[in-house]
């Protein structure tokens, strides 16, 4: 008998969302060509929404969210978000992941930034952010129940490349490039009980929220907005977005100041993972072909059956690793105190936006000249998760996903932090913006995949039914 088997996730499963939209005044500078400095007002309301993972027949949970906002500049910030989710749910570095949407339209959550205009709002805002994802963590946990994860693939046509040759000026720009092709994979995830209600919705998307630029004066978490909208008046059901492998990706419209173009751009990619969704299986079946029905044609029939007692136990795998990988550094940066004179002289606004990005940098990485940088690998029964605290270009998720065919594999930028881009090595020397602000040297992109290909292959190599933090 032919079948067709699925992938899934069997687990308890928990989930909560929290208001954190960050009040109108408060400082919001992303732009170098920005001539505002503070917020007018609030496109659409932000979100942090947190899905909990724990095994079915008991032992440590995941906790994964997903959390409207751009980056945190200053190392401190957010660590002091997880350490107060640790701290009120128990959780371990390993089995808590806050994937930022990497939104350029909202607050600049820097408490060093403090004097700007807006700026004394930061810090209270940063500690009402800790309490809203804590809180949002600790709701999840409160209310798990079994639950069934269906995982599938599809396309969305939102991302384009963003690597642009300008003949004209002989010069990259990082912008819509017409003529090179992007990652346009989607990959979802539909939660359902075991009625069969949906509980949640997932989806994995590699593309920078840079719809509204340097002339938007509102709060907005970009197209992931509309898209949210899309798919939780579709499914009744909280919607996660995480955010891909995007260093290379943005919208074909984009740079603009019209909420309504960062509306019909998550209009877009929420229509699109709702039709992925719609055409994923039943919970816990397999498509098996059942045989002829004679009729006007003689027609192969199939149906859902439930899935065998092998591919259940597979699902119910939940296992985490943080792993290190020493990525070398970029030789002859300036230094911290190079780039601190250099900012205390300049008076341009894009200069000084730059150099405080530099700035803000070095002092994050520090003064060693490699990056021992985390990744986090996590096995969700047939799915893997692979999280990186850098805006990698999308081959990675591309090569991750061509190496672990029939396996579902969710690929998260900009988790936990983010330091820098990491383009591929045929790149360096360019001149191309991503690899121009990038730390690293050459090769470190590569370093990355092979280091999540291992990590990825020895959590499918662990025994079914164990379930263990690394």
């Amino acid at each position: 008998m032919t079948v067709v088997n699925f992938p899934y996730t069997h687990c308890q499963f928990g989930v909560a969302a929290r208001d954190t939209t960050p009040p109108a005044g408060i400082y919001m500078r992303a732009w170098g060509a920005a001539t505002h400095d503070i917020a007018d007002g609030v496109h659409r309301p932000h979100f942090a929404t947190a899905a909990l993972f724990a095994p079915i027949g008991g032992g440590e949970p995941l906790a994964l969210v997903a959390l409207d906002i751009g980056w945190f500049q200053n190392p401190g910030d957010e660590q002091a978000i997880r350490d107060e989710v640790m701290r009120r749910t128990g959780l371990t570095p390993d089995r808590l992941l806050v994937n930022l949407s990497h939104t350029h339209a909202s607050v600049n959550a820097n408490s060093t930034l403090s004097e700007r205009p807006g700026g004394q709002l930061l810090k209270p805002y940063l500690a009402h952010l800790a309490e809203q994802v804590a809180g949002a963590v600790a709701d999840a946990q409160q209310k798990t129940d079994p639950a069934w994860i269906a995982w599938g693939y599809g396309h969305c046509g939102l991302a384009t490349n963003r690597d642009y040759w300008d003949a004209d000026k002989q010069h990259w720009a990082c912008g819509y490039n017409p003529e090179r092709t992007p990652d346009d994979t989607l990959l979802v995830a539909r939660v359902t009980d075991a009625d069969g209600q949906v509980r949640a919705t997932l989806y994995n998307y590699a593309c920078h929220p840079t719809t509204l630029a340097w002339q938007n004066h509102v709060l907005s978490p970009d197209f992931i907005g509309a898209a949210r909208e899309v798919l939780e008046r579709a499914f009744e059901a909280p919607a996660l977005f995480l955010q891909g492998a995007l260093g290379d990706q943005a919208p074909r419209d984009n740079y603009v100041g019209d909420s309504a173009i960062a509306d019909r751009n998550g209009r877009q990619l929420g229509y699109a993972a709702a039709g992925v969704i719609e055409g994923l299986p039943p919970p816990a079946t397999r498509f098996a072909y059942q045989g002829i029905v004679a009729s006007g044609a003689d027609l192969g029939t199939w149906a859902y059956e439930p899935i065998d007692a092998a591919q259940q136990q597979a699902a119910e795998v939940l296992r985490a690793e943080q792993l290190s990988v020493d990525l070398p550094r970029k030789a002859g940066l300036p230094s911290i105190a190079e780039l601190e004179t250099r900012l205390a002289a300049t008076t341009d606004r894009r200069e000084n936006e730059i150099t405080m990005r530099k700035l803000l940098l070095e002092r994050s990485l520090g003064p060693d000249p490699v990056h021992h940088m985390p990744l986090w690998i996590w096995r969700l029964g047939q799915a893997m998760l692979v999280a990186i605290c850098q805006e990698p270009y999308a081959v990675v998720q591309q090569t991750l996903r061509q190496r672990f065919p029939g396996v579902p594999v969710v690929v998260m930028g900009v988790t936990n932090r983010s330091y820098g881009y990491l383009p591929p090595r045929e790149l360096f020397g360019k001149g191309i913006y991503q690899e121009q602000q990038s730390p690293y040297a050459a090769g470190c992109m590569e370093l990355t995949v092979e280091a999540a290909a291992e990590g990825i292959a020895g959590l499918i190599r662990a025994p079914r039914g164990e379930n263990r933090a690394g």
